[in-house]
């Protein structure tokens, strides 16, 4: 009888891995580790809002109707302030950013350049018009909310259409991201710039139409220094530089006019770009200096500082490329921007609707309100510029939009003051999560009584939908914490008397068809 073969190796292997043996010190140890965890740190966070003499989040589990979208909330605010992680992120983030290590939106490379995940991912990821990549997007969004729409073209052609039948011309500017450049050196020049494998698609079929085209791409390549090292966006030199070359697009599309008189003041801003905050390091990190940008702060004839014209023949509809320089809350000046910058190099006045996120819906979505509202921002107008971020293509929800004709003028509206209960709130995002630190977000008001002040003839006090800072300076607000039914005493502002520097904020929109065509109100925090 011959003996049995001894085992193999990956035999001997597999038996090992398949039994583990634990003593029963450690077994108890663990047990009581993980109870520990488990026990504790929520323990921590209860005493610590108590203490703080605020409604424990817990509690909302149980005030709260079960839905997906509820515990999906729950979870973001449990995360965004639990005290063991504002203790314990900062440092070991710091600790990971000295070895090259960033987190899920910020991402390190050589000689201190940071980059935008998103941007890193429109170049390396696959084709974003692949029947695949289609698919996968559609079916991603969230259950509570309307699946998005990923191919552009249709919503492209439909804008170009819409502004065509009112005489109208549509100029597209699709705006580079740092990652297409390539700024650390990593990449060879001759195989820049960098794009998504379906961007040639796309740009012939946008040519096959007739589409207006203004690509800075090759115009920012040229630039000494096309980007902000630890930040998002472009320097104040190239952003000059674009405005410049569009403004001699444009001129073709225009109008002979007067000169404006317009003129610039130099001026020099200091601040710590976006991508560094989002790494959310300790407030006294020196890993990452401030950028240091010499801006051109435009000015109108009379000294004082540059503003929009509703009544002016061009419309820039952008994003965050065209709000830096010119949005305080951004960090860099004030009065510097795109929209500014372009003005100067027109000689003419410029009218701008500019928000910062979501460039594919969110400005077309402003016009549509305002047009909806009685307030018609295509007046008069010769030309659109429709800027946003070249990422948008692979990220934006290209939503189509009906952009309403205005038949009645808005009713003229004025600051009141009102008791009302909170029937519903959108909670902004979490803080470091996007490049944006301010953020306004959508409340819904309902049993609205009027303190001080006139409510609109006819308006509803139902519901009523309001604007108000949910996130500043990467911290949310007390707004934040309140809840359905809760009793509130606000001044409101018409939002189209809102500060403009407001209106170009990141929103957070309401989910709520009831306040659709709703005309809303801007609430100031004091």
């Amino acid at each position: 009888m011959s003996k049995p073969a001894p085992p193999t190796r990956e035999e001997v292997a597999m038996v090992e891995l398949g039994q583990t043996t634990v003593g029963r010190p450690t077994a108890i140890a663990a047990v009581v580790l993980l109870l520990l965890t488990i026990v504790v740190v929520p323990l921590l966070q209860l005493v610590h809002e108590l203490r703080a003499g605020n409604v424990p989040h817990v509690v909302n589990v149980f005030t709260s109707a079960p839905s997906e979208r509820n515990f999906h909330e729950f979870e973001r605010t449990l995360e965004d302030e639990s005290q063991l992680g504002q203790l314990l992120l900062p440092p070991v983030q710091a600790l990971l950013s000295r070895v090259g290590c960033g987190n899920e939106q910020a991402y390190l490379a050589p000689d201190g350049w940071l980059f935008y995940r998103p941007g890193f991912d429109y170049v390396t990821g696959r084709g974003f018009l692949e029947p695949e990549v289609l698919k996968r997007r559609r079916l991603g969004g969230r259950s509570w909310e309307q699946p998005p729409q990923p191919d552009p073209l249709p919503a492209i052609l439909q804008f170009r259409d819409q502004l065509r039948a009112r005489g109208v011309e549509l100029v597209l500017m699709p705006t580079t991201v740092k990652a297409q450049l390539d700024p650390t050196g990593t990449v060879a020049r001759d195989a820049l710039p960098l794009q998504n494998p379906s961007w040639p698609r796309l740009a012939g079929d946008l040519q096959e139409h007739g589409v207006r085209v203004f690509d800075p791409t090759q115009l920012l390549a040229a630039q000494p220094e096309p980007f902000l090292k630890t930040d998002t966006h472009w320097t104040a030199a190239a952003m000059r530089a674009v405005a410049q070359q569009l403004a001699k697009t444009l001129q073709p599309l225009l109008p002979d006019a007067p000169d404006a008189g317009y003129r610039s003041e130099a001026r020099d801003v200091e601040h710590l770009g976006d991508i560094a905050i989002m790494l959310r390091l300790p407030d006294d990190q020196t890993q990452f200096a401030p950028e240091h940008q010499r801006v051109e702060a435009v000015l109108q004839a009379d000294g004082t500082p540059w503003q929009p014209s509703t009544t002016a023949d061009v419309l820039l509809l952008g994003d965050s490329f065209s709000n830096i320089y010119s949005l305080p809350s951004m960090g860099f000046g004030e009065g510097a921007g795109l929209v500014e910058s372009l003005s100067l190099a027109m000689q003419r006045p410029v009218d701008r609707i500019t928000i910062n996120d979501a460039g594919a819906a969110q400005t077309r979505r402003s016009l549509r309100d305002e047009l909806r509202a009685g307030r018609d921002r295509l007046a008069g107008k010769r030309v659109v510029v429709w800027q946003f971020a070249m990422r948008e293509f692979a990220v934006g929800d290209w939503q189509l939009l009906e952009l309403p004709t205005v038949t009645t003028p808005a009713a003229t509206r004025s600051a009141v003051s009102v008791r009302a209960k909170v029937a519903s709130l959108v909670l902004p995002p979490q803080p470091g999560t996007v490049p944006y630190k301010d953020c306004l977000i959508g409340v819904a008001l309902r049993d609205v009584e009027v303190l001080d002040g006139r409510w609109p003839e006819g308006a509803a006090t139902d519901k009523v939908l309001v604007y108000t800072p949910g996130m500043i300076d990467n911290a949310w607000t007390a707004i934040t914490d309140l809840r359905a039914g809760a009793l509130v005493e606000w001044q409101l502002v018409p939002w189209e008397a809102a500060p403009d520097a407001q209106r170009s904020l990141n929103r957070r929109e309401l989910d709520d068809e009831d306040l659709l065509l709703a005309d809303p109100w801007f609430h100031a925090l004091r």
